[in-house]
């Protein structure tokens, strides 16, 4: 089973990916805190909900993730400094998959806005478009190819086995959910004796800027898990001799 083997694969590098990710979630959280207490406080909701500075942030540790993932499953040598440059240099990449990703959800709130079947049409919509292309990521960071290419290669590769994703999938959101959940419960507990600005700041920065990147990380290792199973079905061309060797050794 795929989610398995993305558990295993998440305990065994957790150590390296808290260590790509928490700086720049942190980050994030540290940015959300600034506008909370500024002139802008009135635009922290729509960064909030559709999650703007996360997805734009993200896009930066999401490649060096799936970068160093290829590597350190082959027993590769890989550096902290390797992987994140890798990262900053598909940012945009992943960039534009995240303005699609925010553009979706805005058009999920306008069509709720209309009528209640428009927003059930178009959530059925974005599943599909989710599912077919989920292996967008891990295409874009180790395959050369164009916009158009990847979609297609994206497509091909969810051959199969996309309603076993959608189920896995939506068993990873529900995590992510709940766990956020527990953590501002508990915040909340410690916000009423520290205080309301307390209260904001720490669900900045523990839940938005730590749990929250650290959770999505386990979905980013699941996709990459099953990018890995689906290539051995579907080959392809794949550009870096490092990332290649780390097919073949998966492989074997």
């Amino acid at each position: 089973m795929v989610l398995t083997k993305a558990l295993e694969v998440y305990g065994k590098y957790l150590r390296l990916i808290a260590a790509i990710i928490l700086p720049i979630g942190i980050a994030n959280g540290l940015i959300l805190c600034t506008i909370s207490n500024s002139e802008y406080i009135f635009q922290l909701d729509y960064l909030l909900r559709f999650n703007i500075t996360g997805w734009l942030l993200s896009a930066l540790w999401i490649g060096a993730l799936i970068y160093a993932l290829s590597l350190l499953e082959s027993e590769q040598e890989i550096t902290y400094s390797n992987a994140l440059l890798h990262g900053v240099g598909n940012w945009w990449k992943i960039a534009l998959v995240a303005l699609v990703i925010i553009g979706f959800k805005y058009l999920l709130m306008l069509s709720s806005a209309y009528s209640s079947l428009l927003a059930g049409l178009f959530f059925l919509i974005a599943i599909f478009v989710s599912m077919r292309y989920i292996l967008i990521f891990p295409v874009l960071i180790l395959e050369n190819r164009g916009t158009m290419e990847s979609l297609r290669r994206s497509a091909e590769l969810s051959q199969g086995q996309r309603l076993n994703m959608f189920f896995e999938f939506i068993g990873l959101w529900l995590l992510l959910k709940v766990v956020i959940f527990l953590m501002q419960m508990l915040i909340g507990m410690a916000g009423n004796l520290l205080g309301g600005i307390w209260f904001t700041h720490l669900t900045f920065v523990i839940v938005i800027g730590i749990i929250e990147p650290l959770v999505t990380s386990l979905i980013i290792v699941w996709i990459y898990c099953y990018y890995l199973q689906q290539y051995r079905i579907f080959p392809g061309y794949v550009p870096s001799d490092q990332a290649l060797h780390a097919q073949d050794q998966e492989g074997r």
